[in-house]
């Protein structure tokens, strides 16, 4: 199924590699180039959009660019559709991926085509999503999006990498509106009007005039497995309680999940649940390369859906970046240096100021994989047991990574031993 495929040539941008192979003129890159300041995007989706080039002649150009084999079409339409149901219509999104079948050790071994091969986070998040190792090969976003559609009928708006549903995202500083459809209801209260949501263009990405190619990048390793994560002894006594939206699940409980949870979406899925019983407002964050989004949610009046759309650099000021660098418990009165985002965040989640907020860190070794914040149904003070208790759910969150990564790397082992 692979293809054979030159050395990699990293140092090149898109536009120079088809340039060099013949596939476009130096007029039609300048095209392309006008076109992806003006709208945002990927070149290469721009360039296919004019065409100027193939979407075959994309993906061969991105894997020589990558040296990662390139998934073509003849791959998507002979695609196992065993395999492909093996991941949720939402995280094909999410990821950009489509598992198109199963390698010849086995179903515990999946070939995926994904934008970004070379993403070492998003091919982990990929492996524990389809709890098999994922053998990566590489295609246009635009391939990838219009396969999504094809196999999952989910649009994908491939210039702002998100699902068309969403309606808000966080990027740099501002908010940015996009595009709503009709599958998600307009949040009550003091949400933006859909005429106003709709008016807006999401923020273009940079060109690569001015940046160089975001895929051409050392792949991250999986983090080495680290001792002294094991979560703390469970609480002999009932914890005081801060009215939240949902049950009460006990860290008891909540522990107990995480230690036969087998996939990545079952961590998050436990910590939502604990947070929902002690706090007003719960945040669950993804963060990796240099970036953080909500990846779990939940807050007053608001759709979780829209609140999976706040996205922002870790680097601005704000509680957030002080719990991810000190890598420790940040709990008080959130920092008036990071005033600017803080107050777009609440304000979009319709809160007040909370007078006191706890953003906790989720790390394997010294790697922070998580971030997750909380503040009362009120916005007073935080009680100390629901506090203490998220703190210890969130070391037992470690351990469960930790254990994840090592059952892995063992079927890995197992899969690749040689006969005698």
């Amino acid at each position: 199924m692979i293809d054979c495929l030159p050395k990699a040539q990293s140092g090149m941008k898109l536009g120079e590699i088809l340039i060099q192979l013949g596939q476009i003129t130096p007029e039609q890159l300048d095209a392309g180039l006008r076109a992806q300041e003006t709208a945002g995007g990927r070149l290469g989706t721009h360039l296919v959009e004019l065409g100027f080039i193939g979407t075959d002649q994309l993906s061969l150009a991105l894997s020589r660019q990558m040296g990662v084999p390139a998934a073509l079409e003849r791959h998507f339409s002979r695609a196992d559709p065993t395999i492909v149901a093996m991941l949720k219509a939402s995280l094909a999104v999410r990821y950009l991926a489509v598992p198109l079948a199963a390698s010849r050790n086995g179903v515990k071994q999946v070939v995926a085509a994904m934008a970004a091969p070379l993403d070492g986070l998003t091919v982990d998040d990929l492996s524990f999503a389809l709890g098999a190792r994922v053998e990566p090969l590489v295609a246009g976003e635009i391939v990838i999006a219009r396969n999504i559609m094809r196999l999952y009928g989910a649009e994908v708006n491939i210039k702002t990498r998100r699902s068309l549903i969403t309606p808000v995202q966080f990027l740099g500083s501002g908010l940015v509106k996009g595009p709503l459809t009709s599958r998600i209801p307009t949040p009550t209260s003091a949400a933006p009007s859909a005429s106003t949501r709709t008016s807006s263009t999401p923020a273009p990405v940079p060109s690569e005039r001015t940046a160089g190619m975001r895929y051409a990048r050392t792949p991250t390793p999986i983090p080495t497995p680290v001792r002294n994560l094991a979560p703390p002894s469970p609480p002999s006594q009932p914890r005081a309680r801060s009215p939240g939206p949902g049950p009460v699940v006990s860290l008891e409980d909540a522990i107990h999940r995480l230690a036969v949870a087998q996939h990545r979406e079952q961590l998050a899925d436990v910590v939502m649940d604990f947070m929902r019983g002690y706090f007003g407002c719960g945040m669950f964050l993804l963060v990796r390369d240099g970036q953080a989004r909500v990846w779990r949610g939940f807050a007053p009046g608001i759709q979780e859906a829209a609140i999976q759309t706040i996205a922002f650099p870790i680097s601005m000021p704000s509680c957030f970046r002080l719990a991810h660098d000190r890598r420790t418990s940040f709990r008080g009165l959130a920092p008036a240096e990071g005033g600017k985002l803080q107050h777009q965040i609440w304000k979009y989640l319709h809160c007040g100021e909370p007078s006191q907020v706890v953003v906790v860190p989720v790390q394997v070794k010294n790697r922070v994989l998580n971030l997750v914040y909380a503040h009362a149904a009120d916005g007073g003070p935080l009680p100390e047991g629901p506090v203490t208790d998220l703190q210890a759910l969130c070391a037992a969150v470690s351990s469960a990574y930790v254990r994840m990564i090592q059952k892995l790397k063992a079927e890995d082992l197992a899969t690749n031993v040689p006969e005698r």
